[in-house]
């Protein structure tokens, strides 16, 4: 779309605005006036009644004693935001998706931030009177995308309401917060921390909290940590202040070396698999900008048009996850110990068979 097009445009929608909050008092307004107000031509007045009427299905009416135009009905407004007939499909992805948030403290913002999209709905009325346009219902049928257009359903870990306040406020003042964790890999205890909270992490449905923390809460060494949310007990704001430290260390987004998720560490380091099999098509996916794609040619027992992945990155635990799942079709070559660990991994789920 050209400048001038969507400069146009912009202009179209704020006199729809003006046109709207006009139209919210009680008085009539012919095209001259409402054209003397907005500055612009009776025949562009025209076709923005024209659209309030068949877009929005404004009660935009014509009252002949008053000699002016008028809303007939009181509870019609325009919506904040307008969502097209062309941008309904990606609206209505988009609240399913929020709705992956109902136990978190962000399904309730969200809510309400989706409460001001409002597509035309069409309702039983007869003449365009009284009628209560903020409780009026779509009809019966589901649009076309409704059910053609879908996203699998996730569970995303509960996150409570005080928890998330105290964890939001600490990330604003860059406070150092204290609480109690349970390490569930290996002795289970519970053991009080503390952290210079950075970043507030979304990924794979979970939540974390990264920055810089203390093993046990009073220790003076201090090393970059994720911590899982819910897991997070006994919050408490202490009255210290940090300073956050160069962006590339606490931006996960630079920190982090490919794209494997939230969980990453300082040592970078080359990392080679074999993919094959069902593995293939993903081998092409963008999951390390420094990814390097060839025929696979070495001695290990393979699979037909194997290919030699590598990359450079910090982020084995995310590597483990996405590459994991597909079983013999991806194996590791390289680093030493994250070959050693992945079959560590299969030993372990050998003794179950």
């Amino acid at each position: 779309m050209a400048k001038e097009e969507k400069r146009e445009s912009g202009k179209e929608v704020l006199r729809l605005f003006r046109l709207d909050a006009l139209f919210q008092t009680d008085k009539y307004y012919s095209k001259e006036q409402l054209a003397d107000l907005l500055k612009v031509s009776i025949p562009t007045v025209d076709r923005d009644i024209k659209r309030l009427r068949k877009d929005w299905h404004a009660p935009l009416e014509w009252d002949r004693d008053n000699g002016g135009y008028h809303y007939t009905s009181q509870f019609f407004k325009l919506p904040h935001v307008f969502v097209t007939e062309e941008e309904m499909p990606a609206y209505a992805m988009a609240r399913k998706l929020y709705k992956m948030f109902q136990n978190t403290p962000l399904y309730e913002p969200l809510l309400k931030v989706f409460q001001t999209f409002e597509n035309p709905l069409e309702s039983e009325m007869n003449d365009g009177r009284n009628v209560n346009f903020k409780t009026a219902k779509p009809t019966e049928h589901k649009a076309w995308f409704e059910t053609r257009i879908v996203m699998g359903t996730r569970h995303v870990a509960a996150v409570g309401i005080e928890e998330w306040d105290i964890i939001l406020e600490a990330l604003k003042n860059n406070r150092v917060l204290e609480f109690d964790y349970e390490n569930v890999t290996t002795d289970k205890k519970t053991k009080s921390r503390t952290i210079e909270p950075w970043q507030l992490i979304y990924d794979n449905e979970q939540w974390y909290l990264r920055g810089l923390a203390s093993q046990d809460g009073k220790s003076v060494r201090k090393d970059i940590r994720n911590f899982v949310v819910p897991r997070m007990q006994n919050l408490k704001i202490l009255p210290t202040h940090f300073s956050l430290p160069e962006e590339k260390i606490w931006q996960l987004d630079t920190f982090a070396v490919g794209y494997f998720g939230a969980l990453a560490t300082e040592q970078i380091e080359t990392y080679k698999f074999i993919f094959q099999g069902t593995a293939l098509y993903y081998s092409e996916a963008e999951f390390a900008y420094t990814k390097t794609v060839e025929p696979y040619t070495g001695d290990i027992l393979h699979k037909e048009g194997a290919v030699l992945v590598s990359f450079r990155s910090n982020q084995p635990i995310g590597i483990k996850r996405q590459f994991f799942p597909y079983g013999e079709d991806i194996i590791p070559l390289e680093p030493k110990w994250f070959v050693e660990e992945w079959k560590d991994t299969v030993r372990g789920m050998m003794k179950y068979l």
